[in-house]
């Protein structure tokens, strides 16, 4: 199964921001990413998901416009939970020069295992990626469910998320230390294909 990875749009969140689960408006219209997002993506899909996020509802329904699909509105686009960003807890929606560097610090120096003052840690976003991997897989429960219901394989899978569930991905399947997750580019609107068994 081919599995299509896509960032949402650029933000108006100020440069240095620390956000996951806030929500900013778009910087720009989403037709301008829709428009140089699609040409990375088939030409027909059999499945299409959505982080929660308005931010990644708003691209998946510009997305969807393209496709032809009639009804692209926000609430008849299938979601998952587990594909929101990094819960930053506290420090959501500050600048990163506004949070205590005692805070800051020893989080910088393990990101990988050490949690943000109510919220998660990057292990924790990882455990609920390879959940959401796992059903997808050959086998996997919301896989065989779906094919049961479609009465097909399914040979594609189109979601649309955050950098941080993308890199977590990434890590994974290219065997990459998540040390190392964020010193690769993700960019916003960008599109990551990968093959599941």
């Amino acid at each position: 199964m081919d599995l299509y990875l896509i960032r949402h749009p650029e933000t108006i969140a100020p440069k240095g921001t620390c956000y996951g689960r806030t929500d900013f408006p778009l910087k720009y219209p989403v037709e301008d990413t829709a428009d140089s997002t699609f040409p990375h993506l088939p030409p027909n899909f059999d499945h299409f998901l959505s982080s929660p996020a308005p931010r990644a509802l708003k691209l998946s329904s510009a997305l969807l416009s393209k496709y032809n699909f009639t009804s692209t509105d926000h609430s008849s686009i299938p979601t998952d939970e587990r594909l929101w960003e990094m819960n930053f807890g506290d420090w959501d929606g500050k600048l990163w020069e506004e949070i205590p560097r005692k805070e800051t610090i020893p989080w910088m120096k393990d990101f990988v295992n050490a949690r943000t003052p109510g919220g998660e840690a990057f292990t924790d976003l990882i455990l609920r990626m390879d959940a959401f991997i796992g059903d997808w897989k050959d086998g996997g429960f919301l896989r065989t469910e779906w094919e049961k219901t479609n009465d097909k394989s399914l040979s594609s899978l189109i979601v649309v998320c955050h950098s941080g569930p993308i890199r977590a991905v990434l890590c994974k399947h290219l065997g990459t230390p998540y040390e190392e997750a964020f010193k690769s580019p993700v960019d916003f609107g960008s599109v990551h294909k990968l093959e599941l068994p």
